[in-house]
């Protein structure tokens, strides 16, 4: 009886002894893992096994070698690319004294416009006729109204033909917003400008668009509507 004890007080004290060093294993493990989470991680090697994943892909994720040399100290920062984004390089942008859509042009300036189908070009309302004549006598415009000649210059500044059609896209706006289109009076004022022209690139085409308005409408500007999806470019008049 008192073997069986004895034995049973061995083996009691075996065990926890054993308990005690696996215990003090994994404090240990615990202490040496809260030690590595307490350390810089932007400091850390890229080839530290202990490096968290986050920061390996921000620093060492890349084919391309270290911007700087391996002093046994580094930070492993990587070489950025060199690869920045080349300028457009096609020669048909418009041109400096082009302006934007909205920049309160008036007359004699030039806007860049751009169609539904990316077609590139620019239009320039290069004179302004109001009232004008009619140039057949049969051709007058309605009672109380009166005509309004302009001319268009249209450039293409892309790289593939462009139907540009004044004559459908633009429209004169009068100071209480009521609009006015276009009408097919030619007027003394000079050459039409063609209704159906294909233009090729670096060419223009230029030539009158006649208007018909109220002889007391005061118009105060004049818009070029190219795309649905883009707003109008405009013009101001008087």
């Amino acid at each position: 009886m008192r073997f069986r004890h004895g034995l049973t007080a061995v083996l009691a004290t075996i065990f926890a002894v054993g308990a005690l060093g696996a215990c003090s294993d994994g404090a240990k493990d615990v202490v040496e893992a809260a030690g590595r989470q307490t350390t810089d991680a932007s400091s850390m090697r890229c080839d530290d096994p202990a490096i968290p994943m986050g920061e390996w892909r921000k620093r060492c994720a890349s084919d391309e070698p270290s911007d700087t040399a391996d002093d046994g100290g580094g930070t492993g920062s990587v070489k950025p690319s060199s690869g920045a984004s080349a300028p457009d390089d096609d020669d048909n942008t418009p041109s400096a004294t082009a302006k934007a859509p909205s920049s309160g042009a008036k007359v004699g300036d030039t806007i860049a416009v751009t169609g539904d189908e990316g077609e590139k070009f620019e239009v320039t309302l290069v004179r302004a006729v109001d009232p004008a004549t009619s140039s057949n006598p049969y051709s007058t415009p309605a009672p109380g109204n009166r005509l309004i000649a302009l001319q268009w210059r249209v450039t293409n500044t892309g790289t593939a033909v462009v139907e540009p059609s004044p004559s459908y896209e633009t429209t004169l706006i009068d100071v209480d917003g009521q609009s006015f289109r276009s009408t097919y009076v030619s007027t003394t004022a000079g050459v039409v400008f063609p209704s159906s022209a294909q233009i090729p690139p670096g060419e223009s085409r230029l030539g009158f668009i006649t208007y018909e308005a109220p002889a007391d409408a005061k118009i105060v500007k004049v818009e070029y509507d190219a795309s649905y999806e883009k707003p109008p470019a405009s013009w101001q008049l008087g």
